[in-house]
């Protein structure tokens, strides 16, 4: 039946003007923005699938996660949450809710006459808007996604070698937003679907421990797979924007140190709107307490961290804005084994 209501609203003929306009974007899990997107953090999060669909950890396993970006210097404020459930050790279904809220934006009036007149006569030139209306605009998203993963081996060149374990995992992921802008007369929705694939190299295998000292992951997703639009009706007249196709690709490695009980990782990814030039992130983590992060993406720099303490952990996530405005998120989490 959900998929019947997808395929209808995917179908659906635009009744009204088109134009090509900025569909809204979901973001990324903070855990995540820490470096960039670029590399998945070894920590398991209830929201990383929003970057990654194919990746996921352990099964067996109830994640709880909240998330708040504060209100900063007239910005959004943004609450997450977020509950993930493995089904047993393959399948994993997640749900993911989110509402950004973006206060005091005003209503201005309309400018009188030119520039010109403006300038050399004080009648044309407005007042100050003491009284203007401050509007609220807020977005609310749900997602809904599921992955399951395969484990398989992998031969090595040479005979005399044992097999490298090799892990597939792919994911889908239902999503929805709505938007709407309080005082004024505004709003806007859409439906659509994302997709994710992830190889994972387990090349550092011990048989005997069964642990892995060097992985090697690759993963390609795409979002806005269906061919919908996003609808949005302003003061009675209803127009479509054009959801845009994109994909991201990644490669990340990983190497564990056991004389200093830490992990480094390092990964680029390649988005398609992001241009030529790939992101890059790294990650450190001490004794899987403590994890450090750091990236750039689309030349904008990147830095996170986490403490994890038994089923609790906490994560701070800070980047730069386009509009040249630091941001900061903050989470945490709880996990039920």
């Amino acid at each position: 039946m959900p998929l019947l209501v997808i395929l209808l609203f995917a179908l659906l003929e635009a009744g009204a003007e088109e134009f090509s306009g900025e569909p809204y974007l979901i973001g990324a899990s903070v855990a995540n923005n820490g470096s960039s997107g670029a590399l998945p953090s070894r920590f398991h999060t209830a929201t990383r699938y929003l970057d990654f669909p194919g990746d996921f950890g352990d099964g067996r396993l109830l994640l709880l996660e909240m998330a708040t970006m504060p209100l900063f210097s007239g910005l959004s404020e943004a609450w997450d949450g977020a509950l993930t459930y493995g089904l047993d050790s393959q399948p994993q279904i997640s749900a993911f809710g989110q509402i950004v809220a973006t206060p005091d934006i005003q209503s201005l009036p309309l400018l009188r006459g030119s520039r010109q007149d403006r300038l050399n006569d004080p009648a044309f030139r407005p007042s100050a808007c003491d009284g203007c209306n401050l509007m609220r605009d807020m977005v609310y998203l749900a997602n809904l996604n599921f992955m399951r993963k395969y484990d398989g081996e992998f031969p090595r060149l040479d005979i005399s070698s044992r097999p490298i374990p090799i892990r597939f995992s792919g994911g889908v992921t239902v999503k929805y937003f709505y938007e709407e802008l309080e005082g004024g007369d505004y709003i806007a929705q859409n439906l659509n679907l994302d997709a994710g694939i992830s190889m994972k190299l387990f090349w550092g295998h011990d048989p005997i421990s069964k642990v892995s000292d060097r992985n090697i992951k690759l993963q390609v997703s795409g979002f806005e797979l269906l061919p919908t639009k996003q609808q949005s009706e302003f003061g009675g007249a209803r127009v479509f924007e054009s959801m845009a196709r994109r994909w991201h690709m990644s490669a990340s490695w990983e190497e564990a140190f056991p004389a200093w009980e830490s992990t480094v990782s390092a990964g680029i990814t390649q988005k398609s709107e992001q241009g030529a030039w790939p992101g890059f992130g790294m990650e450190w983590d001490l004794k899987e307490t403590l994890y450090l992060r750091g990236g750039m993406d689309s030349e904008f720099l990147s830095a996170g961290a986490s403490l994890a303490w038994k089923a609790f952990s906490v994560h701070y996530a800070f980047r730069r804005h386009e509009l040249g405005i630091s941001l900061y998120q903050l989470s945490a989490q709880v996990a039920w084994p």
